[in-house]
């Protein structure tokens, strides 16, 4: 048996011994990065459960698998509530194993008085049943939980009561609820790690890892961004700056998925015979469809929602035969350009193509489905618009930016949560061409219809006339191109930042010229004077700044290179910074201070505080289970309008750029792209919208893709052009026939 046992150690040892010193060395610094943040994660787990933060349970949740036996939220003099059905039953996840905890649940008796419940039995877990006296007014009704209460992890309250039929809506009406919460007794006894959060924050963290692991960030830099941003997370948590939130486990649900499916995919693409495969990208396709499939069911399913959310959309069919008219002339459209790949072409060709297409297809499409005043529809009708604010400047536009602050929250719903630009834009349209919404929605969409031109610009930089026409044909028929071209004013704030992005991306490349560093620095002024997400270029801005030092140092030098890249990037922030002091100087406006006001405005306008009230700053969000709701809801519908093949070909491009060692400009430009979605998507900043929020990134996804397209022949290229476009175009008119997507 003894000699048994050695000949089984012999054989789990023999792979350690057949590895050479170096890849000894590679594994065990894989091994102690894991295991470093293994323990990091368990050590905040442990703080976390033993500060005893509460968790609170507010009407108004999300997380409807908490409340079970209640009625539909209601607004009282006391706020949000919801009526118990006489049985009703409240739980709170992810508390820990605690000896014992408080359970305090408010409740007020007016209503359930006038219908003759005058008290309430209240059960805290296993404990004896408690029967209360309801009062009018709102009150705090507090209860110690069991000693053997926590054999599980959940702290769930019991409230029975009477219940009436209300004759006026046939449902059960008990008491109406106002909120629970929990809080934890640690001085009794430590308090051991829920394992339902515990297991959360591993494959959160771990996953985080791999990911950047096997993307090829060095093992000592991603060990430390998630080192970093989990010790930020705890931090959060254990100090309250944001709760925990009672649905946090579950919400967090579609992330981990998502990113555990990643560190597969990554796996899968070592394989040398899955690389080889000559269905590759087809297979690529289908797990990107099924991915994108399976969290919008698994989102619906937490969520309760139905159709097509967390798309900012609802399913509105409106099939008609004229909708074949625009897709011939689509048809048509592809079959110049197509053509024309094979010659020599000057930009003014390429720029009138393009331009062409971006102006007719959008439009023609509107009309035929929605009626030929579609285009304006949105100006004309909705009162959501800043068209309704232009009286404000009164004629006196430095007096507007003066008292903007101070009327912000009595704008329109976009006009109080956007910069001032917007309005004084479409002022500036009312004193050239009259009021109305017929000259501002057309000045809009000729506007957006600039956007595919940022694909040209830089396809022509990349990879000249061939690629530039090929990314203007995609940048055109993208979704949310031709959707939200024609749609509202953020087809205007997307062309700026689309074009300041790549001129700073372009102004970072030798000979570092100083006009892109102008021009980019103006359109992200302009920009930010229309709408605050042009702050997320701050991603964008230093992964491009990264890219070009680690791109040019070894073949110019890293003091040229430092110097050219520090000026650029000094010469862009100056000039923004400047014309903002001189606002300010000028006017009074600041545009910090104006920011946090309409996040202020944007998060009680959208019931973002309802549960759990404003957190210590703006930018933060209210809970964790709030951020993770909405991170799952963005990324998922923002990659389905970047379409499952669009999404193949950018895996392909990702894969082909780790064994360039990210060198070339189309390698930076993916790089720098992929820092600014991830930005975007981890700032939590963004409630949902982001297929038109984020469409100053469609131009850079086009490139990108066509540049993929084009890595053979010029008739390989013209028939994966064809399948891209056809299947573009198809998924687009379906989007179109069978969604509302006027906003």
């Amino acid at each position: 048996m003894m000699r048994g046992d050695q000949r089984l150690m012999t054989e789990m040892i023999r792979p350690w011994f057949a590895l050479n010193y170096a890849q000894k060395i590679a594994l065990l610094q894989g091994v102690m990065a894991y295991l470093t943040i293994a323990l990091l994660i368990v050590g905040i787990n442990w703080l976390v459960a033993n500060v005893g933060q509460p968790l609170t349970l507010a009407p108004a949740s999300a997380s409807r698998w908490l409340l079970n036996g209640l009625n539909q939220v209601e607004l009282s003099e006391f706020g949000d509530f919801r009526w118990t059905t006489g049985e009703s039953r409240l739980c709170v996840e992810g508390v820990g194993y605690a000896p014992r905890s408080l359970v305090s649940v408010r409740l007020a008796g007016a209503y359930a008085r006038s219908l003759g419940t005058e008290t309430v039995t209240l059960v805290a877990g296993h404990t004896m049943p408690v029967t209360v006296d309801l009062v009018p007014e709102l009150r705090r009704y507090t209860l110690l939980t069991g000693i053997d209460q926590q054999s599980a992890t959940h702290v769930c309250l019991t409230i029975q009561s009477n219940a009436v039929r209300d004759p006026n809506n046939p449902r059960w009406l008990g008491v109406p609820f106002y909120g629970l919460k929990v809080q934890p007794l640690p001085a009794a006894a430590p308090v051991m790690p829920d394992l339902a959060s515990l297991a959360t924050g591993l494959t959160l963290a771990l996953g985080w890892l791999a990911i950047l692991h096997l993307s090829g960030v060095p093992l000592l830099v991603a060990t430390t961004i998630v080192a970093t941003k989990s010790g930020l997370v705890g931090y959060s948590l254990i100090s309250g700056l944001v709760p925990f939130g009672a649905g946090t486990l579950r919400w967090a649900l579609p992330t981990i998925i998502g990113i555990w499916f990643g560190v597969a995919g990554l796996l899968a693409a070592r394989s040398p015979r899955l690389r080889q495969n000559r269905f590759n990208d087809l297979l690529v396709t289908l797990c990107w469809g099924m991915v994108i499939l399976g969290t919008f069911w698994l989102l619906q399913q937490i969520s309760g929602h139905r159709g097509v959310w967390p798309l900012k959309s609802r399913i509105d069919p409106s099939f008609t035969w004229w909708v074949f008219f625009p897709i011939a002339l689509a048809i048509g459209w592809f079959a110049f350009g197509l053509r024309w790949l094979t010659r020599p072409l000057s930009a003014g060709v390429v720029v009138m193509y393009t331009l062409g297409g971006a102006l007719a297809l959008p439009v023609l499409f509107d009309i035929t489905v929605h009626g030929i005043d579609a285009p304006i529809a949105l100006f004309r009708d909705s009162p959501y618009e800043y068209l309704r604010d232009t009286p404000q400047v009164a004629g006196d536009p430095l007096g507007f930016l003066n008292k903007f602050e101070t009327i912000a929250a009595g704008l329109s719903v976009h006009g109080s949560t956007h910069p001032p630009g917007a309005i004084l834009f479409l002022w500036l349209i009312e004193q050239v061409f009259g009021p109305g919404a017929v000259a501002t929605s057309w000045i809009t969409i000729g506007l957006t219809a600039f956007i595919p031109l940022v694909a040209v610009w830089l396809g022509w930089q990349i990879g000249g006339s061939r690629l530039a026409l090929a990314a203007g044909m995609l940048a055109v028929v993208l979704p949310g191109q031709m959707i939200y071209g024609v749609t509202s004013l953020d087809g205007v704030f997307s062309l700026l930042i689309a074009a300041g992005a790549a001129a700073f991306f372009l102004a970072l490349e030798p000979p570092y010229r100083l006009w892109l560093a102008v021009v980019a620095g103006l359109c992200i002024a302009a920009a930010l004077f229309m709408t605050y997400a042009t702050t997320q270029l701050f991603f964008f801005g230093v992964a491009a700044a990264s890219f070009a030092l680690v791109r040019y140092i070894p073949h110019i030098g890293w003091r040229t290179v430092l110097v050219g890249v520090v000026r650029q990037g000094a010469i862009t922030a100056g000039i923004i910074i400047g014309i903002y002091l001189i606002l300010f100087m000028a006017t009074g406006f600041n545009v910090i201070s104006a920011s946090r006001i309409a996040t202020q405005i944007n998060g009680e306008m959208m019931g973002r505080f309802r549960e759990y009230g404003p957190p210590p700053t703006p930018f933060l969000p209210p809970s964790y289970d709030y951020y993770l709701r909405f991170a799952a809801a963005n990324l998922v519908s923002y990659l389905a309008f970047l379409t499952p093949w669009g999404l193949a070909a950018l895996s392909s491009l990702f894969l082909k750029a780790g064994t360039v060692g990210w060198q070339p400009l189309w390698a930076a430009l993916l790089g720098a792209l992929g820092a600014l979605v991830l930005g975007m998507w981890l700032s939590g900043l963004f409630n949902r919208e982001v297929e038109r929020i984020w469409m100053f990134t469609y131009p850079f996804v086009a490139v990108l893709v066509a540049y993929q397209l084009g890595d053979g022949s010029v008739a390989q290229l013209r028939w994966r052009l064809i399948i891209y476009l056809g299947l573009t175009l198809a998924f687009f008119v379906i989007m179109k026939l069978t969604l509302y997507t006027i906003w």
